[in-house]
């Protein structure tokens, strides 16, 4: 009876010991889980933190950009989540910032110098519609009447405001204002004599992107000339076709990014930011640092403030107050020659012009423009001179012109010649002008070599004197534009030797 129970005694203790292992295997399990549990939250949370940070998600448009009841495409863009698995740290500013943001950071001189500056460059020198080849008065007519159309449109200007509007936010359209298409802004214009006729042009208008959204798009078919190049857009709840629209975009981002960007380019002032925020940085530690350059104090006894006495403490603040008054050049400083020192440290402030020279400097670099043309710093030391950063610097500006401003001008000369004459002349044509002027020397010394140059064809037989006026007259740049070419003088040789003639007859008519 007692082996019974004693075997019985040690079957319920390892029972007891079996569960209690259960239980802590139990435990251990639901640890581990809610380990893994958190480990997951923490890992979703870290990926949704650098998505914001990269800026991957998709552009705030205002509500009323979009007709009621409609989204704008890119909210359905699936091409965009590719975009959160991108494996790399960002550098600089590489998430879109916003149109608000873009606005805001416009207000100050540090950023707007360079829209301002390129715009400017860009319409400076402007241009002029001229014909292909010889012209007669027929085409001058034309071309007399085209250029004053242009002068009424404001073209030159609206360009300067459309060039600049792009640099700060990415992205600027021209709407085409038809005459009698206020409720067919959702069809293609076709720019041609069939479509459109005299007196059709109304007008252009410049749209900021944050009106504008793309309401349809190819995002399917990558070997199609329209993949992720939006047909039509949402500009303030209407749905205007791309044809009517003049987008202009001068720095794109590759398509990954383009929903993010709202179907902008990267705006000139995102990638100034950097640098902007650099000089602005260094301009405030100078200004702090020559704020406070000088550090002067008085080493006296400060026993009785250190055990709270009251009447100490106000000596103390008596004396500093004292210290404080007297301490300039005209006043006299008299301190105890043996409870007190006086100490000054000046900070060394010798390099610091050097130091906001060069991130100064530094703002130039994402725009290609020289310190000269931005900030109105001229080189030193001798023999220097901006010269060839001028030049480097015009070739940037006219190439600028070719890529993006010339094929819109192109469309709008032959706008208007269709609202002029109602048929499209290939011979017309617009050409920029140089933007390197010449001053009144370099004119006279390239004018003599031409007409030296003259002189010897004339004098081999290679050209006639006729053929050399011919082009005198039809250079508009030179002093002679317009001249008769059939009323040729006499030569002096010519004219002495007539003059002769008439010496020689007068002579026989008195001796008759």
């Amino acid at each position: 009876m007692w082996k019974w129970n004693k075997k019985s005694k040690q079957q319920e203790r390892l029972i007891a010991a079996q569960e209690e292992s259960n239980r802590i295997a139990a435990e251990k399990l639901a640890v581990e889980k809610r380990n893994a549990e958190l480990s997951a939250a923490a890992l979703t949370l870290l990926t949704e933190q650098k998505q914001k940070v990269r800026g991957y998600t998709m552009p705030d448009i205002p509500d009323f950009v979009t007709p009621p009841g409609k989204k704008p495409a890119i909210a359905m863009d699936s091409c965009a989540g590719i975009a959160a698995f991108a494996n790399s740290d960002p550098q600089f500013y590489s998430s879109f910032p916003g149109y608000p943001k873009l606005a805001w950071m416009a207000q100050s001189s540090d950023y707007r110098s360079v829209p301002e500056t390129t715009a400017n460059e860009m319409t400076r020198s402007w241009g002029e519609v001229k014909v292909k080849g010889d012209g007669d008065q027929e085409y001058a007519d034309k071309i007399s009447k085209i250029e004053q159309r242009i002068k009424v449109l404001g073209i030159r200007d609206l360009m300067r405001r459309h060039v600049e509007n792009e640099m700060i936010f990415g992205r600027s359209q021209l709407f085409i204002d038809i005459k009698g298409h206020e409720n067919k802004t959702d069809l293609p214009l076709l720019v041609n004599g069939t479509s459109l006729g005299k007196g059709c042009l109304k007008g252009f208008r410049l749209i900021e992107p944050i009106w504008s959204t793309p309401s349809m798009y190819n995002a399917t078919d990558p070997t199609q000339s329209d993949f992720f190049v939006p047909s039509k857009w949402f500009v303030l709840g209407k749905e205007i076709h791309a044809d009517r629209l003049m987008t202009l975009i001068m720095r794109p981002v590759p398509d990954m990014l383009k929903p993010a960007y709202n179907f902008s380019g990267v705006s000139m002032l995102q990638l100034m930011q950097p640098y902007v925020e650099r000089w602005q940085r260094t301009v405030d530690s100078v200004s702090d640092l020559i704020h406070s350059f000088s550090i002067t104090g008085l080493k006296t006894n400060m026993q009785n403030i250190l055990e709270g006495g009251q009447e100490g403490m106000a000596q103390l603040v008596m004396r500093s107050q004292m210290f404080s008054q007297l301490r300039n050049n005209q006043n006299l400083m008299l301190m105890d020659k043996d409870m007190e020192e006086f100490f000054q440290f000046n900070t060394p402030l010798s390099t610091l012009d050097a130091l906001l020279q060069k991130a100064q400097e530094q703002m130039a670099s994402p725009s290609h423009t020289p310190l000269v043309k931005l900030l109105g710093i001229t080189p030193s030391g001798l023999n220097a001179n901006s010269e060839g950063e001028i030049r480097v610097y015009n070739d940037y500006i006219a190439s600028l012109q070719e890529a993006h401003l010339r094929p819109q001008i192109e469309i709008i000369l032959n706008l208007i010649q269709l609202d002029l004459f109602g048929e499209i002349d290939d011979q017309i044509v617009f050409e920029f002008s140089p933007l390197e002027q010449m001053n009144d020397e370099q004119k006279a010394t390239i004018a003599k070599t031409k007409a030296d140059a003259d002189a010897v064809y004339i004098q081999n037989g290679v050209l006639a004197p006729e053929e050399i006026r011919e082009r005198l007259a039809k250079d508009e740049s030179g002093d002679y534009s317009g001249i008769d070419v059939e009323d040729v003088p006499e030569s002096p040789e010519m004219e002495l030797f007539n003059n002769a003639d008439q010496e020689e007859e007068a002579d026989d008519v008195a001796r008759d």
